[in-house]
This record gives structure tokens, sequence and C-alpha cells, in this order.
């Protein structure tokens, strides 16, 4: 569905590519009102996608219910995952919002390759990271993501209330399990190929939000939009220093798993201590490049981590073949054999997935977190009410450190499901959380401008004319500051379009010809 919103054109300005992210329970309606607004301010039109609703152009999903919301939701997301894995491909969903906006330029100019000008096409909503990467990949500087959040409790409130409403009931607080359910579902479907994974696209954003504040949300996306349409007199904030500082020092890790870094700042935003996950070295600190001898993770070959948890596996499946619990087939190998076996996610897809394959005890290097605080132990340095940044959710066997530092707020970007720090510290700390209580240390998403777009939209432009007076930002006259390349861009719709058309046309039967089934008892059914 296309919701077309007219402002008159002032200017030839570019266009503008917007997808937004964010968790289900966080208010699309207002966040969607609150762009269109800013952006017609800039003397820009916009056209709505709600790329769930482009699924109805197909005979198979035309009979998608439009209420309860409860059912709405579910049968909109298991339509998505089928949709996805009839396409074989996680980014369908978001070619087909190419496929629309081009329908748009052709209702407007007649034409799929003329661009509109002053129009900034805002797609609702991305639910997995390979829509984010072909969005980029298509339309280059001239997309941004625009991640909104809100704490849990205010979602799962907000959507047992819209589901509640829309069964005619005031008992919003019955339908609180089912608010948590479709929630979860909108996170990460673990384990189901094509299903959605917000987890793992939000943190890609390039400007963050925070919903759960109407007036604090219109700052946001405001300061948001000046900055991509070049105002120069926005500065990082503090939260902002602090994280890009934090992802500056991730990028000297050399670990195998992934990169991760720590800035802790003073009240002030003063950075005191920074650290990243690495191979601690003798006499004190991490390795760096150039060291010699050099003893870092990738020098042994292998995960020690990844090593530990395999000889953990094989020694007890071989204690469970020495006490007759292994069915004759399996009895027959040898332990390696065993643990290899259970490791394969093709040939034992439940047993890979098992909670023991997510152990973090066995790492070498010294994590982000900890290299920080010991960064400003080493140096004398106070941490007490700092704030520590975090480029990703600390786990528990930071979180308990981060505690006894007297650290009083930490601010994260990418969440990491194997932390356990709330379920063991539920006393000590409060995660996505309205209300803390006491003394609890806050952790909580970052809200502004991502560090991978820090150096873009920060960098100076001219601020003062010939005659050495400021020049005013004017947002009638403002023109975007990486506007993208038309002649790229359209080239790069129409080899996504074919492809994916390619593929709906082998798949027509599939698509077209078979009803798609709801029943409520088993959740969602279909008759592939």
């Amino acid at each position: 569905m296309v919701t077309a919103v007219a402002t008159p054109q002032l200017r030839n300005g570019a266009e503008l590519f917007i997808g937004l992210v964010a968790g289900l329970g966080t208010d699309h309606n207002l966040l969607t009102e609150i762009l269109t607004e800013a952006l017609v301010s800039f003397g820009y039109q916009t056209e709505l996608i709600r790329l769930a609703q482009l699924l109805h152009n197909y005979e198979r999903y035309k009979s998608l219910p439009a209420e309860p919301a409860d059912v709405y939701i579910k049968q909109h997301q298991q339509a998505g995952n089928e949709f996805r894995r009839i396409t074989k491909s996680d980014d369908s969903m978001a070619v087909l919002g190419v496929g629309a906006i081009q329908e748009a330029r052709v209702r407007v100019n007649g034409s799929k390759e003329k661009p509109i000008p002053n129009c900034a096409y805002i797609l609702r909503s991305l639910k997995t990271p390979e829509e984010v990467k072909t969005l980029r990949s298509i339309y280059g500087t001239a997309f941004l993501l625009v991640g909104s959040s809100a704490p849990y409790d205010l979602r799962r409130r907000f959507l047992a209330s819209r589901i509640a409403a829309s069964h005619h009931s005031f008992q919003h607080d019955q339908y609180r399990s089912v608010a948590e359910m479709l929630i979860q579902l909108d996170q990460e479907e673990v384990g189901k190929e094509y299903g959605q994974n917000l987890r793992n696209a939000f943190h890609r954003s390039d400007i963050f939000v925070d919903a759960s504040d109407a007036r604090r949300l219109r700052d946001s996306i405001e300061r948001g939009l000046e900055l991509v349409f070049g105002n120069t007199f926005h500065t990082p904030s503090r939260d902002e220093h602090g994280i890009f500082h934090a992802t500056g020092v991730a990028l000297r890790s050399a670990e195998l798993g992934r990169q991760v870094g720590s800035a802790i700042c003073t009240e002030d935003g003063d950075v005191v201590a920074v650290g990243t996950n690495e191979v601690p070295k003798a006499g004190g600190g991490q390795y760096w490049t150039g060291d010699d001898p050099d003893h870092r993770e990738f020098m042994m070959r292998e995960d020690s981590n990844d090593r530990h948890k395999r000889s953990l596996l094989a020694d007890l499946l071989s204690r469970l073949k020495a006490d007759g619990w292994l069915n004759s087939e399996k009895a027959r190998l040898n332990p390696d054999e065993l643990a290899d076996l259970a490791l394969s996610v093709e040939k034992s897809p439940e047993v890979s997935d098992a909670r023991l394959t997510d152990l973090i005890e066995f790492m070498r290097a010294v994590h982000a977190e900890m290299a920080a605080l010991i960064d400003a132990a080493r140096r004398g340095v106070s941490v007490a009410n700092a704030t520590m940044y975090v480029t990703t959710f600390p786990c528990h066997l930071c979180a308990p450190h981060i505690v006894a530092s007297g650290i009083r707020r930490v601010v994260y970007i990418e969440p990491y499901a194997k932390s356990l720090a709330l379920q063991l510290y539920p006393d000590s700390i409060s995660v996505d959380s309205v209300e803390t209580k006491g003394n609890q240390v806050r952790f909580e998403p970052f809200v502004g401008v991502a560090p991978r777009m820090y150096i873009n939209l920060f960098t100076m432009m001219d601020r003062k004319g010939d005659d050495g007076k400021v020049i005013q930002f004017d947002r009638k006259k403002a023109v975007l500051r990486h506007p993208g390349s038309p002649r790229a861009y359209l080239a790069n719709e129409v080899a996504a379009m074919s492809k994916l058309e390619e593929i709906i046309q082998k798949e027509q039967l599939k698509i077209e010809q078979q009803e798609f089934k709801y029943d409520e008892s088993r959740n969602l059914q279909t008759t592939l």
C-alpha cells in the first residue's frame, strides 16, 4: 500500500529513501506522522509504503484480515515469512517496496525511471538485516535507516491495548501474553529459515530515536533530518561522542567472533578509559598489531572458546555413551565423531542450537567492558558515577564488574542474545525498563546519530559567508548533504526487480493459485 502526501515543490531536490525499523508495540503511526510533518517543512512530499500490505497484491494474500489486531499481526508475520520462503530470499519484502517506489514514479511522472523531485519514500517497516543490506546496496547514500525504540514495558502495554480495542474490550491485561508472544516473534524467530529478525536489523540503523516520548521523538527526528540536509551547527551529543569512541576502539580487535568496544565517560562527556575485546599481554594491556611475539587468537588458528565447548560436548557424549544413553547407531561413533554430529546444523539442528553452545567462559580475550575498567584501574582513574558506552550489550561475565565498579549507566547499540545479565542480576541492573529501582545500573539503548554516520553528518560545511557572518540554516533552501546517484540507483532498482519477478514467475503456482490459510488452534498453516 502506498500513501502519498503532496506538498509544493520549492526546488528540484533529490529523492530520499527512508527505511523504518522498530520493535512491535512501538507507535509506528506517531513515528510516521512526525517524520512526514518534518519532511514537509523541508519542502518534501512523502510516499508511505507499507511493506506488509504489498502482499495484498497477490491473490494468495488478498484475504488477509485487517482486524482484530492480533490476528492481523500474526497472519501478516507468517505471510511475510512464507513469501520469503517461496522466493528463497530474506530481502524479498524490501524488493517489493522497490517495486512500489517505481509505481509511485509512474503515477506521478509517467515513468519509473524519472525521479520525483523533492520526494521522500518511507518504507514501513523492515524486519531482516538482508532487507537493510539490499536497500543500502540499491540506493547508497540516498538511503537512511531510522531505528525507533521504546522500553519493553511500554511496547507490551501499547500493543495489548491495541489488541483489546480491536476486540472491543477495555481489559487490555488479558491480552498481555498475546502481546508478549507477538513481540518475541517480531524480535527474532530463532531457528526459522526466512523468519523475522528485527534484533539483527535494528542495530544497523543510521539514526536511533526514542519513541516513548512524543516531544523527544519529534526533536530527534527534526535534528536528524537537519543533519541529513546539511545543518552544520548540530554537533555531537555526549552519548554520540561516547559511542563513537567505543566503536573506534572496537576496530583494533582481531578476535574471531566479533569486534566489541567500550568507552567510559564522565558526566561531562570526557573519555577516561577505553577497552576492546582482545587477548591480554604479559606486563599489562592487550596485544597490538606489530607486537612481537603476537599471541592473539587468530595466530592460534582456532577459537579457544569453540575448542573448549567442543571438548566439553565430546566428554559429555562419551559419558552418555558409556552409560548406555545413546542408541545403537550413535553408540558406534567415537567421542569426536559424536561431537561433530551434534554440532552439525544440518544433521542435528536441535542439538547444535543447545544452550551449551552459547557458553562464552573459555575466551582468551579480555572483554571490552573489563578491558576499559582495567584501563582505568591501571591509571588510577575513578569510574564512579560514570557512563559506559559499549557497542554490544554486556554479557553476564562483564555485568557484575560493571555494577561493582560504580558505573551508573550503560549505553549500548547491538543486542547480545547470549547475555544472561538481567536474569542473573535483576537486583542490580535495569534493562529496557521505564523505571529504575534504587541504585540499579541503567542499561539503555543508544539514541542519536549512529557511529557509522558520525563523520558523514558531523563534518563541518560552510558556516560563514565571505562577509564573516553566520550562514543561517533554512529548511526550505536546504539540500541533501549526501544525495544519491539516480543513474546508479535506477539501474539497481531494475536489476533487483527483475530478479524478484523472475523468481515469482517461476513460483507462480505457489504464490497465486494456492490459498493462504490460518488455523488459530495451530497458529498459522499454509497449503504449500
